[in-house]
């Protein structure tokens, strides 16, 4: 299994081509955004893993880091990110009006 995603989501969400570590095969990618306030969001996605780790920052300063595993699919719905993982939950990754991450119980 692997996580299951939209390349052109994940390229209208975060407006760039993904950092891929590694050897393409191995299907590890970065994504990132940066906004004019100094904030930034980093997406690091493991897709044969299924893990993901997260950040956003502020300056040089880190608000939310997190690392989760068991993710099944990670699918754009208007503004948001939605990354669905097995054990019901579930994190919204929000962009406007300002970079945040929701965890939300299913």
């Amino acid at each position: 299994m692997f996580i299951k995603f939209d390349d052109l989501d994940m390229l209208d969400f975060f407006e760039n081509e993904p950092l891929v570590i590694g050897e393409k095969e191995e299907a590890k990618f970065i994504y990132s955004i940066k906004d004019s306030r100094q904030f930034s969001m980093t997406l690091v996605v493991d897709t044969y893993a299924k893990m993901i780790d997260i950040s956003v920052r502020y300056s040089d300063n880190t608000i939310f880091a997190g690392e989760f595993d068991n993710v099944l699919e990670i699918r754009k719905s208007e503004d948001v990110l939605l990354v669905e993982m097995k054990n019901k939950k579930r994190l919204v990754l929000k962009k406007h009006s300002c970079f945040g991450i929701v965890i939300e119980n299913m």
